[in-house]
């Protein structure tokens, strides 16, 4: 685990050793965590080092969106405040029920490069929840939350103006292929919410998989969503069938994906958003 300070007041983990990447924003008397990742030790001497390192207590966890790699470490913060859209909320209901049962999170362990990343594991929910956009205001400074949907429909950011510092969630995969397949995942919200991050006044950009940036990385995956929604669109006036919309829409120069199973399935779902 890498502790990166972005910048003054801002901390983050963006080396992968949490899979998806988490984030501190201190304030005057408070510290603001983004994210819990999907390993609960590693998230444990995050949040211990922030508070020795500034003597201020951890008060609220934001999480961004509802997928394991970002909520398995909310345990560490069951003290705090914990806030999620009211989507994003409702999915980790679902995913309780249906995918995080004990025998697929034995089978996570298992599989996991760490074998000690979710000993322990118990699933806490987010206890307060907004529907669109939330505030934080502590002294002179503010905390804006808001959802955007595009990588699933509950996903928000979190932005601090005063510090020009935004953490992106998974709206953001900087320099590799996103996972779009889920089933409220939605491109042409996806390249609103890009749109809307370059908007603010913003120098670091902290993206749920990847390092930290500037705008660049943003505005390259905004042109490749925009190609691929451009290229299905003209193909299916041209009468083109899924099969070859798809092949032509893979063939689109973009970074490659971990899986070329989950660029499948996350061009077929943005096919399905774009053209029906």
């Amino acid at each position: 685990m890498s502790i990166e300070k972005v910048k003054d007041n801002v901390y983050a983990i963006t080396d992968g050793s949490t899979r998806g990447n988490v984030a501190a924003y201190v304030l005057p008397t408070q510290i603001v965590f983004v994210d819990s990742g999907m390993h609960i030790p590693l998230i444990k001497k995050f949040r211990e080092y922030i508070e020795k390192e500034t003597g201020k207590k951890a008060s609220t966890l934001f999480i961004t969106h509802e997928h394991g790699d970002h909520v398995f470490g909310n345990q560490i913060f069951e003290d705090c405040e914990i806030i999620t859209s009211e989507l994003a909320n409702e999915a980790m209901i679902k995913s309780k029920q249906n995918d995080w049962t004990p025998i697929n999170i034995e089978e996570w362990k298992k599989n996991a490069e760490d074998p000690t990343a979710l000993e322990g594991l118990q699933i806490v929910f987010p206890n307060k929840t907004f529907a669109d956009e939330y505030e934080m205001v502590d002294g002179d400074v503010k905390i804006i939350v808001k959802r955007t949907g595009g990588h699933t429909e509950g996903s928000s950011y979190v932005y601090c103006p005063n510090y020009k510092v935004m953490f992106g969630g998974d709206n953001l995969f900087n320099h590799s292929f996103p996972w779009g397949g889920t089933p409220t995942a939605d491109p042409l919200k996806w390249i609103k919410a890009l749109e809307e991050y370059l908007s603010l006044d913003v120098e670091h950009y902290i993206p749920g998989h990847g390092s930290t940036s500037d705008k660049k990385p943003l505005e390259e995956f905004r042109a490749y969503l925009n190609k691929v929604v451009t290229l299905m669109q003209d193909m299916f006036v041209e009468g083109k069938s899924e099969e070859e919309i798809l092949e032509a829409a893979d063939k689109i120069g973009y970074y490659p994906p971990r899986r070329e199973q989950w660029k499948a399935l996350t061009l077929k779902r943005w096919y399905d958003v774009v053209l029906n």
